[in-house]
C-alpha cells in the first residue's frame, strides 16, 4: 500500500453542552453509592498506605500446581450465541428477507439509528421481486466483530455494511466471497478530535495538523493520544493504517515501520476501549488528542470546544452481499442500498451527522487485506511501545459466584490466556472473605503458563465478597514487581459479580489506585455492574458486562487490546 497524500484537509469545531456525571465514593469502611470526589494522594503516600493495608489483610499464598489446558475452544467457538448477544433491531417479515450486518454508529437509537429507521421504512413499502414482498433485518454489531462471525462461518449474513473497506479488504483476504454493492452508502469521516490549544500549537510548530505532524506530535513532543481498539474499531484501524503507511510507505510491514510504532506508542496510555471511554477522557482532559469518527463527534455533547480534524480512510459505510447468500437476497439488499442512496434518504443522513466533509479524501492505492490484517497483528505485538506488560488478574471466588459465573470465568481465563504474549509478567489471586495469592508474579513462559492453567482450575466457590481487599494484594504484588521492571506497564483485572460486601471500602482503596496510576478494567459476571464500574472509572478503564455465554469473546477482545 502507498498513501498519495490527502488531497483537502478540512477542520471541523464545533460548542457542545458537557453533560456527564462525577465519580462515585463510600463512606469509611462500608460500601454505598454516594458520589464525590476521590481524594489525591502522592504516589509515595499511595505506596505507603498500600503496604498498610495489605499487611493487615494478610492474604495467603497457594501452592502451585501445573496443569495442561486441553479445552481451548477455536475462533468459531469463542463467539457467543448471536441471537442472544447481538439481537435484530429490525426484523423483516416478508417472503423474501435479507439479514444485514450493520456498524453501530448507524445500528442503533436516535442518531446512531439511521438504518434502522430507513429499513423499517423500506420493509412497509412492501415492494416485490419476481411477485414476492422483500423485506431486511437489521443486526447491530461492531464492524471487527461482524467479520470475526463471517470470517469463522459462526454466522453469514446476507449483507455486511461495515464503517469502512477495510474490513472487507480483510474477508476477501481471508478467502470469503462477496461482492461489492456499493463503495458508499453514507459518507463520514474518522479523524482527531483534539482541544483548541493543542490544534494551535499543533499548527503554530509544524504548520497543519496531518498524519505527519501528529507523529511528531506524539513521538517528539510527548502529547498523548488516544484511540480504539483496531481489532473491533473502525476509527481505530483506519488510524493505525495509515500510521503504519506513514513510518514505511512502500512496506508498513518492515522493520523500519513497527521501529517506528514502537517509538509512537512508548508512552501512550491504554487504548481507548469505547466510545463511553472517550467521552470520559473529553471530560477529565487526560490526552491531548483522540481518535474518532466526525458523526460521533458532532452528536456527542461531553466533547465540548474541541476541534475536529479529519484523518485516515474515510468511513463511507460500503455494502457489501455474501457470495453464500441466493440471488434473490443479494437483490433485496441491492434494493435497500438504493433505497438508502435516494436524496430523501440521504438528506436525513445528513441531518444525522453524516455526509459531512466530503471534500476530505485519503488515497491508497492496492489496499491489501492481508497486509491490513498482519497491521493488526504488528500492533498487538507493538503496541505497548516495547514495554512490558504486568498483569494480575483478580478473581471473585465468593458464594454468589457459584455455579455458572465461577464457570465461566474459569473457562474464559483459560481460553482466553492463549492471547497473553510471552514477555508479559503474569499473577493470578483470587478472593471471597479472604485473599490468596494463586500466582506470584513470573514471566509468561511454558512453566508460567501451565501454572495459570493449574491455578485457575483450581479455584472454587464459597464466602463473602471482598472486592477491594483482592485489587489491594494485586496492587502490592505489581508495585513489587515494577521495583525488577521499573519500565513496565501495570494493568489489573478483576473479574466478578460485582457484589463487594466485606472488607475495605472503595474510598479507602479509589485514592491508591488513582496514585499509583494502575489500570484497573473490570470484567462483570451476571454482574451489578455499580461497582465495578466504579472502579474501573478511577483510571479511566475498560469494564466489560459479560454473561456466561459472551465472555471468552469480550476477553479476547479486551486482551487484544491490553495485553
Amino acid at each position: 500500500m502507498k498513501i498519495r497524500g490527502i488531497k483537502r484537509l478540512v477542520v471541523g469545531s464545533i460548542i457542545l453542552t458537557a453533560l456527564f456525571s462525577g465519580c462515585t465514593t463510600g463512606n469509611d469502611g462500608k460500601i454505598d453509592s454516594g458520589s464525590g470526589d476521590i481524594k489525591n494522594l502522592s504516589k509515595a503516600d499511595a505506596q505507603s498506605e498500600l503496604k498498610s493495608y495489605v499487611k493487615k489483610i494478610d492474604a495467603s499464598t497457594a501452592e502451585l500446581k501445573r496443569d495442561i489446558d486441553t479445552s481451548s475452544m477455536n475462533e468459531k467457538e469463542e463467539l457467543p450465541p448471536i441471537d442472544k448477544t447481538y439481537p435484530l433491531t429490525v426484523e423483516g417479515k416478508n417472503q423474501i428477507n435479507a439479514e444485514i450486518f450493520v456498524s453501530p454508529e448507524k445500528a442503533g437509537s436516535g442518531k446512531d439509528g439511521l438504518f434502522v429507521e430507513l429499513a423499517e421504512e423500506f420493509n412497509k413499502k412492501n415492494s416485490m421481486i419476481d411477485g414476492k414482498t422483500v423485506s431486511v433485518s437489521i443486526r447491530s454489531m461492531a464492524s471487527g466483530t461482524g467479520l470475526d462471525y463471517i470470517a469463522s462461518e459462526n454466522y453469514v449474513p446476507d449483507g455486511y455494511t461495515p464503517s469502512n473497506l477495510l474490513w472487507g479488504k480483510m474477508l476477501e483476504s481471508n478467502g470469503t466471497a462477496l461482492t461489492t454493492v456499493a463503495d458508499r452508502t453514507i459518507g463520514n469521516t474518522g479523524g482527531l478530535l483534539m482541544k483548541e490549544a493543542t490544534y494551535d500549537e499543533i499548527v503554530k510548530k509544524y504548520g497543519e495538523v496531518n498524519i505527519e505532524s501528529l507523529v511528531k506530535a506524539v513521538t517528539d513532543d510527548g502529547m498523548l493520544l488516544g484511540y480504539t481498539n483496531p481489532y473491533t474499531s473502525s476509527t481505530g484501524l483506519s488510524l493505525l493504517t495509515q500510521l503504519m503507511n506513514q513510518f514505511d510507505a512502500n512496506n508498513p510491514l518492515s522493520d523500519q515501520a513497527v521501529s517506528s510504532l514502537q517509538a509512537f506508542q512508548k508512552d501512550l496510555p491504554s487504548t481507548l476501549f469505547n466510545t463511553l471511554q472517550l467521552r470520559e477522557v473529553a471530560k477529565n482532559g487526560s490526552v491531548d488528542i483522540m481518535s474518532i469518527s466526525y458523526q460521533t463527534y458532532i452528536n456527542t455533547p461531553e466533547f465540548k470546544q474541541y476541534k475536529y480534524v479529519p484523518l485516515g480512510i474515510r468511513q463511507d459505510s460500503p455494502m457489501y452481499t455474501m457470495n453464500t447468500a441466493s440471488e434473490e437476497k443479494k437483490q433485496v439488499v441491492a434494493e435497500f442500498t438504493k433505497y438508502v442512496q435516494e436524496a430523501e434518504n440521504q438528506e436525513k443522513a445528513s441531518s444525522y451527522g453524516f455526509n459531512q466533509l466530503d471534500d476530505y479524501q485519503l488515497e491508497i492505492d492496492n489496499i491489501d487485506g492481508a497486509i491490513v490484517s498482519s497491521i493488526q497483528k504488528l500492533w498487538k505485538e507493538n503496541k505497548n511501545g516495547g514495554k512490558p506488560i504486568i498483569a494480575v488478574f483478580v478473581a471473585d471466588v465468593s458464594g454468589s459466584m457459584d455455579g455458572a459465573p465461577i464457570n465461566s470465568l474459569r473457562q474464559s481465563l483459560l481460553n482466553s490466556s492463549k492471547y497473553i504474549g510471552d514477555d508479559s509478567y503474569i499473577g493470578l489471586v483470587s478472593y471471597s472473605s479472604t485473599v490468596t495469592v494463586e500466582l506470584p508474579i513470573e514471566r509468561m513462559d511454558a512453566k508460567q503458563r501451565g501454572y495459570f492453567t493449574g491455578a485457575v482450575k483450581n479455584l472454587t466457590a464459597d464466602g463473602g465478597t471482598a472486592t477491594y481487599d483482592g485489587a489491594l494484594v494485586a496492587l502490592n504484588m505489581i508495585q513489587e514487581q515494577l521495583e525488577k521492571t521499573p519500565d513496565a506497564r501495570p494493568i489489573i483485572f478483576v473479574l466478578s459479580d460485582g457484589e463487594t460486601n466485606e472488607g475495605y471500602s472503595f474510598d479507602k482503596v479509589a485514592p491508591i489506585i488513582k496514585g499509583l496510576g494502575v489500570t484497573v478494567n473490570t470484567i462483570g459476571y451476571n454482574a451489578q455492574l455499580d461497582e465495578l464500574k466504579k472502579l474501573s472509572s478511577i483510571n479511566e478503564s475498560a469494564t466489560i458486562n459479560a454473561d456466561s455465554d459472551d465472555v471468552v469473546y469480550q476477553l479476547k477482545q479486551l486482551f487484544n487490546a491490553e495485553l
